[in-house]
């Protein structure tokens, strides 16, 4: 019997139950009023729940903060520490290395005086002398020119200028076009921040201005000289700079006044980022101080529940927006974060409050302690969760500085938190000079390649084609030169082989080799060495153009004092060094212009095609 076309579907009885109101408003049910809530909240009471984590709500937090202002920088090797007033930031004052004017910048130097002459000009007095500004402005032409060397391209002592001039030829075409018709602006500043007088200043410029017209120009000055001091950042001495050639990093400390006589010091010795913050520093030994700076701030707060968006209403009658669906969460044995976050919503969200607290920029601050008042008067001294991480290897916590390993011990700090006068935003140029430091292991040899050099102009250009037109020109130079009088190497017919003694590399490999160090048989460090510059019958050394290998070099490529580096710094992958000009605006509305260096990863070991006892086809 087939009982297609028979159920039960028509047996099936639903029933459903809806509630039904007395009344039409239902504000009073979603009140959920409570006729005694003090019997509730005796009854908690008894039963001890007070006692754990359902205690009273805080109602109050006295915060009892330590700060200290930085007062002090040491830059790079210096024993001594500078006052540091915050002027500017505190990247500007580590990095700032000497600032390679072009002749460009020099003559917008000039101008911008000019300027500033001619404008307090129109201040003079009735009846002073007319301010004649072509007069003055040839005098200070006279004074501080911008010149062209005369080179000789048929004298082999200037060959190498000469070729160095027409590999630049924008750099020289600029120079030609701006001598004669501007001054050196770079020259008046240099010479007025060793003073402003006119005693300090060149003779035939004192002479050259009439002496109605002398104050008038000696507020030129001083406006000039603050407006070159204020946007460019200068290391004072051209190797007071904190950059360590030996580690290619920035290395630096500051003080803090701390307690009596005694200030904490906060060492940086690996900064070569870019990104200054909490974490470059280290606690490092205490120093002698005869100022006491640190001060306790007590203030009364009013905590705030810790929350999020999304997270549920501590409240079972508050309606929720449903931006976050914790019971949607799918969460492994590894996705630590979400499995905290969602324990942190659901368990212990209203267990945890924030308290508001501002803090200064620059400030070193130090939780002294937190009483909490709830809503039953009673008063809480709350104690850290744990103690500092300091150097203690096994625990771990946000902003705590360790005490630096290599040094003396001090004693930790309690819980902390440091803001470093420091920048959020830079705006930097394109690398100006860059170089690769990079190992060949056939030639057992790290070479610093120039990637990038300055052209003259405020920027960089590529490293290879300036060395490249650079022995082109050198070897027409010495075709001239020789005017035919050097004879060709006579060559068999019937070889077929020839011995070459070595190769060599373009002008823009640096080798650096390796050397013992001092009072050591095993350990090694990478000392620069150059390669030979073959030039008519001479043999001289090939000197890097950028800064960052010129250490120790004077201006004419003789060398002072040889220059290290720590092996180890150059890694397999090895690592590249590249220099910027920056420009950013401080807290009071400043601009300051400084030239920084920054260090990253390279990108593996080369081949440098240096070779020695070659045998090849003719």
């Amino acid at each position: 019997m087939s009982n297609s076309g028979i159920g039960c579907e028509s047996l099936r009885v639903w029933s459903r139950l809806e509630t039904r109101a007395r009344r039409v408003d239902f504000e009073t049910a979603l009140q959920a009023r409570v006729h005694d809530p003090l019997w509730m909240l005796a009854r908690q009471w008894q039963f001890g729940e007070f006692k754990g984590e359902d205690s009273g709500s805080p109602i109050t937090a006295k915060l009892a903060r330590r700060t200290t202002p930085l007062s002090g920088l040491r830059s790079g090797a210096a024993n001594t520490i500078e006052n540091y007033s915050g002027a500017v930031p505190l990247e500007t004052a580590v990095e700032k290395l000497p600032l390679n004017f072009s002749v460009v910048d020099r003559a917008q130097m000039g101008r911008r005086f000019l300027a500033l002459a001619e404008a307090a000009a129109k201040d003079l007095p009735q009846g002073a002398p007319a301010f004649d500004f072509a007069s003055y402005r040839g005098l200070f032409r006279r004074v501080f020119p911008i010149t062209i060397t005369p080179l000789n391209a048929q004298d082999p002592a200037d060959a190498l200028s000469v070729a160095q001039r027409r590999t630049d030829t924008a750099a020289h075409r600029m120079q030609q076009a701006l001598a004669g018709r501007s001054f050196d602006g770079l020259a008046l500043a240099s010479a007025l921040l060793r003073g402003i007088s006119w005693a300090s200043l060149p003779t035939d410029l004192a002479l050259g201005v009439i002496p109605q017209h002398a104050d008038l120009f000696l507020g030129a000055f001083t406006a000039f000289r603050d407006w070159f001091a204020k946007l460019y950042a200068i290391p004072a001495a051209a190797d007071n700079d904190g950059w360590n050639n030996a580690q290619l990093e920035y290395q630096f400390a500051c003080s803090f006044p701390h307690d009596a006589g005694t200030s904490l010091v906060l060492g940086a010795d690996d900064y070569a980022s870019g990104r200054l913050d909490w974490y470059s520093f280290d606690q490092g030994a205490p120093a002698p101080n005869g100022q006491v700076a640190s001060t306790t701030d007590v203030r009364t707060v009013i905590p705030s529940p810790a929350e999020f968006a999304g997270m549920p209403n501590a409240r079972w009658w508050q309606f929720e927006d449903g931006a976050v669906d914790l019971g949607h969460i799918r969460a492994e044995s590894s996705d630590v974060a979400k499995i905290a976050v969602a324990e942190f919503a659901l368990l212990f969200g209203n267990n945890w409050f924030v308290i508001p607290c501002r803090q200064r920029v620059g400030v070193l601050a130090e939780i002294e302690g937190i009483v909490i008042t709830d809503v039953f008067g009673w008063r809480t001294s709350v104690a850290p969760a744990m103690g500092s991480s300091a150097g203690v290897w096994t625990q771990w916590d946000f902003f705590s500085l360790a005490p630096r390993s290599n040094g003396p011990a001090s004693e930790p700090l309690g819980q902390h938190l440091l803001l470093p006068p420091t920048l959020g935003h830079v705006l930097e140029s394109e690398p100006v000079e860059s170089a690769a430091f990079v190992r060949d292991e056939m030639t057992n040899t790290v070479w610093a390649v120039e990637t990038r050099v300055h052209d003259g102009l405020g920027s960089g250009c590529d490293g290879a084609t300036r060395a490249r037109r650079f022995r082109n020109t050198l070897d027409s130079l010495e075709r001239s030169l020789r005017n035919g009088d050097a004879e060709p190497p006579v060559i068999d017919p019937e070889a077929v082989l020839r011995y070459r003694l070595g190769t060599t590399v373009a002008e823009n490999w640096i080798p650096f080799v390796p050397v013992h160090k001092p009072r050591d048989t095993r350990a090694i460090r990478l000392q620069r060495a150059s390669m030979p510059r073959f030039f008519l019958d001479s043999i001289a050394p090939i000197r890097p153009l950028t800064g960052i290998l010129r250490s120790g070099l004077r201006h004419d490529n003789t060398q002072e004092r040889p220059y290290f580096i720590n092996e180890e710094e150059v890694t397999r992958a090895g690592v590249v060094v590249e220099a910027t000009l920056q420009r950013a605006r401080w807290q009071n509305g400043s601009t300051v212009v400084w030239y920084g260096r920054r260090k990253k990863s390279g990108r593996g070991e080369v081949d440098s095609g240096l070779r020695f006892d070659v045998i090849e086809p003719v």
